[in-house]
Order: structure tokens, then sequence, then C-alpha cells
């Protein structure tokens, strides 16, 4: 998928940090543990994108290699063809000592459509989103890239995928590895009736 979109932000990362709300994350915290979980959350969303940008990398040439270092949490990868409501993701989790999102609600990333199927040149080929749970005295705070499809709108209808597989682990907190499988089309399987066509991304978690 040598074509694939160049990005078009609309969804700021401002979005998330107007939901600092915690009344205890506000006043009632000492400033280190602030600190401290404000340092998590930044580093998780940078490694998130940075591995985005790993995996656009390799869809867009068409081969390589990159790896990324996980800096806290346990990441695990959903292939495209699991039965399983978030497939085609990476997942995050990361536990924190304090609030800092709304409870329970899935809040975007800097990211441009939140549908399945976005407008191929228009749209990025990811979604990616963080929620907050609680988790006994903490917090847990789950990180989604998933990728979508993107369609033509004209000319010949067509659709674009990156499609994430697993060779190897698929669980891990040390490291992720991704790195070009294959491309394959499958025929009129896209959402505009045109053939689909699928980067393969084998992406590995240690």
């Amino acid at each position: 998928m040598k074509a694939q979109v160049q990005p078009i932000t609309l969804i700021l990362i401002s979005g998330i940090l107007i939901t600092l709300v915690g009344a205890a994350y506000i006043w009632g915290v000492p400033v280190i543990q602030k600190r401290t979980t404000l340092a998590d959350f930044t580093a998780t969303t940078n490694f998130m994108l940075a591995l985005n940008d790993k995996i656009l990398d390799i869809a867009n040439s068409g081969g390589g290699r990159h790896s990324v270092d996980i800096p806290k949490g346990f990441a695990r990868v959903i292939p495209y063809d699991a039965a399983d409501p978030n497939n085609n993701s990476i997942i995050l989790e990361v536990i924190i000592d304090q609030p800092m999102l709304v409870l329970d609600q899935e809040i975007p990333i800097k990211t441009s459509s939140l549908q399945e199927v976005g407008t191929f040149g228009r749209n990025e080929p990811r979604i990616l989103t963080v929620k907050e749970d609680r988790f006994t005295t903490q917090y847990k705070l789950t990180f989604k890239l998933h990728y979508i499809e993107l369609d033509t709108t004209g000319g010949q209808p067509k659709g674009f995928k990156i499609a994430l597989t697993s060779q190897d682990t698929s669980a891990g907190s040390e490291k992720a590895t991704a790195s070009f499988n294959k491309n394959i089309v499958q025929p009129g399987q896209a959402g505009n009736r045109g053939d689909l066509a699928l980067t393969l991304i084998d992406v590995d978690v240690v």
C-alpha cells in the first residue's frame, strides 16, 4: 500500500488535556505524583504514535523492519482476522496512581476519523484512543491503536487497509517490532465494492 494516506490530524491531544479532571488529581495529590502520572501518560502516548509511524513507513515502502521500546505497561496484538471486537489493533494497558481522564469514556488522540471506513487521501489509516477504568485502588489506561479501511471516492473503486498479523509473540512489556509480511488483494471486498488491497504487517511484542 505504497500510496498510503498523509495524515490530516483534526482531533488534537488538547481534547484529552481538557479532560484532566479528577478533583484529587487537580488539587489533592502531591506534585511529584501528578508529574509521574502525566509523564507515564505522555510516554505511552508517544510510544503508540511512534509505533504507528514505523508501521506506516513499512506499509508505504513495501518492506522493512523497525522496533520501538515499550516505556511502561503491557502490550498485545489482536490480528485483523481475529474473532474479537478489537481486531486489527494494538492494545497497551498502563496502571497509574491518579485519575487523569473521565472514567469509562474512550477519548481520541490526534485522530482524524472515528469511522471504520475512511476516505483515501483525506483520513489517516488508524484510530488511536485511550480509556481509563478503575483498577483496584489505582487506575488503568487502555490505549488502542486500530487500523481502518480507506476507500477511494473517484475513478475505479478501491480500498486500502493495513492488516496486523503476529508471527511469533503477540504480548509483552519490553519491545514491539513491526515488519513487512506481504500484500494481498481481495476482489470486491472494499466498502465501495472495489478491490481491497491489504498490506500485512507483522507486529511482534516481547
